[in-house]
């Protein structure tokens, strides 16, 4: 009988200790560095150059470089092309699961402006591998929705 009451709490301490594999952990989903390949609309018949998060054009982004914090969720990411507004920015993170049935996750970029005030950006991740990830980010472009892709890799 006193074993049972031993055995029993230790077994209930063992299972809670354990961290459940459905928690949302930044650390797993976005840690270390990604190259952002090629950015596109989803939309076919959409070529223009817009703002993203308020920085620079979709075409400055190609080839920009993001690290993602695993400690604080902070980051950066560097801008690479000459012709745009070159260099490094900061950035704070926040990932979410997007449902539980798709697995995938929406994670909201905040991103300090000009003025010192942080703007907040929710991108949506579509496919996450070892090697590769895709986000897609709703914009607007003349009062209508657009679907901006983007495609990293790990590097």
């Amino acid at each position: 009988m006193i074993k049972k009451l031993v055995f029993i709490p230790l077994v209930c301490i063992l299972l809670f200790s354990f961290k459940s594999s459905n928690d949302v952990s930044s650390e797993h989903v976005l840690k270390d560095m990604w190259l952002l390949n090629k950015v596109s609309y989803v939309e076919p018949d959409m070529y223009d150059r817009i703002t993203l998060f308020n920085d620079v054009t979709n075409f400055c982004f190609e080839q920009s470089l993001w690290r993602f914090s695993e400690l604080n969720n902070t980051g950066t990411y560097a801008i690479n092309d000459l012709y745009c507004s070159y260099g490094k920015r900061n950035i704070a993170f926040d990932v979410s699961k997007s449902s539980k049935k798709s697995g995938l996750y929406d994670v909201v970029l905040k991103i300090q402006n000009n003025n010192g005030d942080t703007d907040r950006f929710k991108v949506k991740i579509t496919e996450i591998t070892d090697k590769s990830m895709q986000w897609n980010y709703t914009t607007w472009v003349n009062k209508k929705p657009y679907t901006i892709k983007m495609s990293f890799l790990k590097k």
